[in-house]
């Protein structure tokens, strides 16, 4: 009787001592999918806030332009809530989301900046002529004066500002400048 009382007893801490080693190696494989899970979201963050800084910077210089060479002050709250918000998180927020849908983990280097590019193409195009025919009505920006330095000067920062981001996303150059300027 004693020796089926120790048996069950052996049986049983043998069963908690594995219980617990099994804990253990579970909080293990937590930790790893917690860290693993912390760096799949930095790698798509990153396109989103790269794109947001890019556009509301080039944002910044086209209201920077539009103060000093074509309207001045006039209705500053209005260019500044046009140019730094709509438009600037607007644009970024569409082209980092695009860019995680069709270009990330499906393409790499060459064919990843490529498609870049054109979808930057795309999405800062349309938005360029948008802006166009939206500034017809209110003469902020000099669409009206000036059509051809209007239409260039969208068309040329949005494509090189893909292709600058682009290069930064998708090389292993542009990443490792990224990781240390901490995005």
């Amino acid at each position: 009787m004693y020796t089926i009382r120790i048996v069950v007893f052996l049986s049983i801490g043998f069963n908690i001592s594995n219980e617990i080693n099994e804990e253990k190696k579970m909080d293990q494989n937590d930790q790893e999918s917690l860290l693993l899970t912390q760096k799949r979201r930095q790698y798509y963050l990153r396109p989103m806030k790269l794109f947001i800084l890019s556009s509301m910077g080039a944002e910044f210089m086209f209201l920077l332009i539009s103060i000093f060479f074509f309207s001045g002050f006039k209705d500053i709250f209005y260019k500044i809530m046009w140019t730094l918000f709509f438009c600037g998180i607007g644009m970024g927020s569409t082209m980092g989301t695009l860019v995680n849908m069709f270009i990330t983990d499906q393409y790499f280097n060459s064919k990843a900046i490529f498609g870049t590019t054109l979808l930057g193409l795309l999405v800062f195009g349309t938005c360029n002529i948008l802006c166009f025919r939206l500034d017809h009505h209110f003469d902020y920006y000099g669409s009206i004066n000036y059509p051809v330095f209007f239409l260039s000067k969208g068309f040329a920062a949005g494509i090189l500002g893909s292709l600058f981001n682009a290069y930064l996303l998708f090389s292993p150059n542009g990443q490792k400048l990224l990781i240390k300027m901490g995005l």
